[in-house]
């Protein structure tokens, strides 16, 4: 079994039920759900069917919800649109919604307050650079670097420029109130910059499950999407309060020298898994099996890196949610994944602690008496899931079960680095546990008599803060 997740974002291309399955049956773990794109109707449907794919399948589906963010983007432009020409000036408007007098609208009132002369603007991914010369009133004006084609509605990237946005725009309220509603499991809030980003969203994700009479007793969690340089900057703080992050390397990659991003990302996937949260390295992972059966040899590479990193899950956009071949897409990534954590590259020496850690402590312990006496996995309770993220974090290179009594907790645990969740009816016990625990790993064929398990608990059982207790038994 891999350790490493996957993720697929689900679209048109794998709407429907038999092609999930067929994405679960190759190696999907969770599913993000893009709301840059789709009606909420739309989004009702996948998530009708995701739950019914989870049900027939019994493998634990989060749903993550990616809320597109505050995107700056052009205005309205002619059909065929506006060439920019290198070396040649050009005007931008804030004011503006639509083009005129040959001025670019930019749908971003008071972005000028913030922009500075001599720092660079790029359009399309980057595929067209501005450098500003002035700011007069709404109107930003500069030099053509890298010339192009421009069409309504790009995107804008600022890497020099320190923007104040809040990371929650009046569509992601809307969107965040109906993900709650319709009982997503993670919220991805995109273009993060500091911890008040993830605090504002908690609170509303609260403010609104009032309004709607939901009383979850496991809260919904929440991934930190790593794509400016602020958060960069800002990664400790960020982790402190998010419950995961994602290196979103598409804006990533164009806030920063190119030859800086994959430093970047083995220094955030460090900083998370210190944190014990789970890290997701998303974007252009197979981008090429959009259109074709096989990937690029480049791109096998970089999912293999990601993988000897020590990433806790990769996620697949495009090239599920609209490409040709979604299912194979999966199963590549899958066999890939396998092929790495079957190498010596792909093994983790035991994290060291910053201060005095109780908690590593005793994970450490537990994967060190798994590799001493040949155990066939280790086995936790936790309710809130944040047990199996400590083992989780240490690496053990077997199978890490984990008991919990909540749905959505099972389903937020199948983001992490190497942990099987199940459900499990609360244990008063520790030897309760014990017992209900074998008979699920023999009937799933896990492992059988004579086995070796490491048990991993305390008591009260499955709650954090408990545990206290790291046993050797045998399966009989």
């Amino acid at each position: 079994m891999k350790h490493t997740k996957i993720g697929a974002t689900v679209g048109p291309s794998c709407q429907e039920k038999s092609i999930l399955k067929e994405m679960v049956k190759s190696g999907m773990n969770f599913a993000r759900l893009n709301f840059s794109h789709g009606t909420y109707d739309n989004h009702a449907l996948l998530i009708k069917n995701i739950r019914e794919v989870e049900e027939e399948t019994n493998e634990p589906l989060a749903i993550m919800q990616d809320l597109q963010g505050p995107k700056i983007r052009l205005g309205i432009l002619p059909e065929d649109g506006v060439e920019l020409k290198t070396g040649e000036e050009v005007a931008l408007d804030t004011s503006l919604t639509e083009y005129k007098k040959d001025i670019l609208p930019l749908t971003f009132p008071g972005l000028e307050k913030f922009i500075q002369s001599g720092e660079r603007i790029l359009i399309n991914d980057g595929r067209v650079e501005i450098k500003v010369e002035k700011i007069e009133g709404s109107k930003i004006y500069g030099k053509v670097i890298e010339g192009g084609v421009v069409t309504s509605h790009k995107g804008f990237n600022f890497p020099e420029t320190k923007l104040s946005i809040p990371a929650l725009s009046d569509k992601d309220k809307e969107d965040l109130k109906f993900g709650v509603k319709a009982g997503v499991d993670i919220v991805a809030l995109s273009f993060v910059t500091n911890a008040k980003d993830i605090l504002d969203l908690k609170f509303l994700i609260k403010q609104y499950e009032e309004e709607s009479g939901i009383n979850n007793e496991q809260p919904i969690r929440i991934i930190a999407k790593i794509e400016r340089h602020e958060a960069v900057d800002n990664i400790k703080e960020i982790l402190d309060v998010a419950d995961g992050i994602m290196v979103a390397r598409g804006d990533l990659g164009l806030e920063m020298p190119a030859e800086e991003l994959p430093l970047v990302q083995k220094k955030l996937i460090d900083a998370a898994n210190g944190a014990a949260k789970p890290v997701i390295v998303a974007t252009q992972m197979l981008d090429s099996m959009q259109n074709n059966r096989r990937p690029t040899r480049a791109e096998v590479s970089d999912v293999a890196n990601a993988v000897i990193d020590h990433a806790d899950a990769l996620l697949l956009t495009n090239e599920t949610a609209s490409g040709k071949y979604p299912a194979l897409t999966v199963k590549t990534m899958h066999d890939i994944i396998l092929a790495t954590e079957k190498s010596t590259y792909d093994d983790a020496n035991l994290p060291k602690g910053q201060r005095p850690d109780t908690d590593l402590a005793i994970t450490k312990i537990s994967r060190i008496l798994a590799e001493e006496v040949e155990a066939k996995l280790i086995l936790a309770a936790s309710i809130s899931g944040e047990t199996g993220r400590l083992i989780s974090r240490v690496r053990p290179e077997l199978s890490i079960l984990v008991a919990t009594n909540s749905d959505r907790s099972r389903r937020q645990l199948n983001l992490s680095w190497g942990i099987r969740p199940f459900i499990l009816p609360f244990c008063r016990t520790i030897e309760e546990l014990v017992e209900r625990s074998i008979n699920y790993i023999k009937k799933e064929k896990i492992a059988k008599n004579g086995d070796k398990m490491i048990i991993v608990a305390g008591e009260p059982v499955g709650q954090a803060g408990n545990v206290n207790l790291v046993e050797v038994r045998e399966i009989k």
